[in-house]
């Protein structure tokens, strides 16, 4: 199964707010966080588990389950947000 494209557009729009709610934050993540070796990939995986609630809870809303390929489209979906994110590191 594929995921409809309202369910990617719904992750796509979460991953594009957190991208632009860290340009803000960029500052204080680099201070809070000092002993993280590489604080880009902390934060993509933050920025993919926040993800992943919007993924789960669009399925939830039509009561469907997401299936195995479901996930694994779910990954290539966010997977070119970790170079935006490195970019900005």
């Amino acid at each position: 199964m594929t995921i409809s494209s309202d369910i990617k557009t719904a992750i796509e729009k979460n991953m594009e707010l957190m991208i632009n709610q860290t340009r803000a934050y960029l500052p204080f993540l680099k201070v809070a966080f000092p002993a993280v070796r590489d604080i880009s990939e902390l934060t993509f995986n933050m920025m993919v588990g926040n993800a992943l609630t919007v993924f789960i809870s669009q399925f939830a809303m039509r009561m469907q389950s997401p299936s195995e390929g479901d996930f694994a489209e779910f990954g290539k979906i966010v997977e070119p947000y970790r170079s935006k994110v490195k970019e900005m590191f």
